[in-house]
């Protein structure tokens, strides 16, 4: 995976703040094609020998394959068990996985497994993020409290997280067809003819799909065109889907953020779904969809209805805390860029039951202004 590095990251662009990620590409190193299981056991080995090694394990399939993948590999090289660490939401519904984590925990058999509330502490502008924001502006991820209060536990050892996961192993458009096309169409259901069509569909109309979901009310015309542009740009071709997923600025700088935020702690982030041999090994395979994908790497290690699982926990209300609220009915619509940004719909966005992610870089743009 790409290195850390000892300076700060770029700066972002207002552009970038306005659309809620970095824009563009940029290089993504693959390593050597090996089997896939193999890699990514190789991955997680030096996570596991820099003890503590401490598992982000939300409950989700990402969190769980790699919970299941280090425990095993531990048990079989004689290495220290990994320590699941469990962030809880009381009063959350949407962040609510605790009877996932209890079933991953049963069945793999982890012996210490650290589960910590959380109540303010992750919001986007509190006190744990201000004297990052202040020294370096919005930040990306703008949810960058979780790493910092994830790595607060692994001091001096290795913060293991299931990032990159959703874009290495899903969202292959060739994968999908594949799978529809080896079933004829049995058992489908009408979400399943939906990805069938949208993952067939030119280029022109995965853009309408794009619109339609993400409409993004509070970005001005030009910009939304050029987000919705990016998420419907996927390759049909597997092996170039698969290479090039992680071959963003959003990935690059998201990581190198994470990366740094670690290190102040002496805690080395360990993304394995990001390693370049594991992505090139899964790049050399054959095209599969997400379920398929995780029941390969996972190798018979989790729950069945764990690999089948298509649900995700939502945690922006944990990000959006009472000090995100408070600024928003207060704000008076100054310090973004009103030719990017309408005020009136952020604000909005901001305010809703669910505020959407996309906003948060803005939302600490708007607060650093005041």
């Amino acid at each position: 995976m790409p290195s850390s590095s000892t300076e700060a990251p770029p700066r972002l662009s207002t552009l970038d703040i306005a659309a809620g990620r970095p824009l563009g590409s940029a290089p993504f190193p693959l390593g050597e094609p090996a089997d896939p299981v193999l890699a990514l056991r190789n991955a997680l080995r030096p996570a596991l020998l820099r003890e503590p090694c401490v598992i982000a394990f939300s409950g989700g399939r990402d969190s769980s394959v790699l919970l299941a993948v280090a425990a095993d590999l531990a048990a079989r090289e004689g290495l220290a068990p990994p320590i699941a660490l469990t962030f809880r939401y009381p009063g959350d519904p949407a962040a609510d996985e605790s009877a996932w984590q209890e079933s991953v925990i049963r069945h793999v058999g982890v012996g210490s497994w650290v589960r910590r509330d959380i109540g303010e502490e992750l919001d986007l502008i509190g006190p744990l993020v201000q004297p990052v924001l202040r020294a370096r502006g919005p930040v990306y991820p703008a949810a960058l409290g979780n790493t910092m209060l994830l790595a607060s536990h692994a001091p001096g050892g290795s913060l293991v997280t299931g990032n990159a996961g959703d874009e290495v192993l899903g969202g292959h458009r060739l994968g999908t067809l594949r799978a529809v096309a080896r079933r004829r169409g049995r058992g489908m259901t009408a979400a399943d003819w939906a990805r069938f069509a949208v993952c067939a569909a030119p280029r022109f109309a995965r853009r309408e799909v794009a619109r339609r979901s993400v409409p993004m009310p509070w970005l001005r015309p030009d910009l939304r065109r050029v987000v919705w542009r990016e998420a419907a740009d996927r390759p049909l071709r597997w092996e170039t889907s698969v290479r090039t997923a992680l071959a963003t600025r959003a990935y690059a700088v998201g990581f190198r953020t994470r990366a740094d935020a670690a290190a102040e702690y002496d805690c080395e982030l360990v993304e394995p779904f990001a390693d370049p041999s594991f992505v090139a090994s899964y790049a050399a395979g054959r095209p599969m969809t997400r379920a398929a994908g995780t029941r390969l790497v996972a190798d018979g290690l989790l729950p069945e209805e764990v690999l089948q699982r298509r649900d995700k926990a939502r945690f922006n209300a944990s990000r959006f805390g009472p000090r995100s609220r408070e600024f928003a009915r207060n704000w008076d619509g100054s310090g973004v860029d009103d030719a990017l940004v309408d005020p009136d719909a952020l604000r909005a966005a901001w305010l809703a039951d669910e505020p959407p992610a996309a906003t948060a870089m803005l939302l600490q743009q708007a607060w650093l202004a005041t």
